[in-house]
């Protein structure tokens, strides 16, 4: 029960957060006293998308993607040789364990 009433408070204040960022967003800074919009400008607006910032953005993104997919391939790759070490020293093991068959000559 405990743990329900945390995730509903988290999601209240991430709500009313998203309320307080919308209402700013939409008033030109008017709701927190001080804070006034500089320029209008939209190279200088962390808000508004002009498209060399679209570009950037979508390169970076890109970029991180395809880093994240090559670190993943890497690990991939480690880890499947590692587990065929571990599996081929395992069946090594047991073929040194097992005793040799005694033909009927030697009995």
């Amino acid at each position: 029960m405990k743990r329900l009433i945390i995730v509903f408070a988290v999601i209240v204040v991430l709500i009313i957060g998203g309320g307080l960022t919308s209402q700013l967003v939409s008033s030109d800074g008017s709701i927190i006293p001080g804070l006034v919009r500089q320029t209008s400008n939209p190279d200088a607006s962390a808000l508004e998308m002009v498209p060399w910032k679209a570009e950037q953005l979508f390169l970076f993104i890109g970029f991180i993607v395809f880093n994240l997919v090559g670190i993943a391939v890497t690990l991939a790759v480690i880890m499947w040789f590692l587990n065929w070490q571990v599996k081929s020293a395992g069946q090594a093991g047991k073929a040194s364990k097992v005793p040799a068959p005694v033909s009927a000559e030697e009995g």
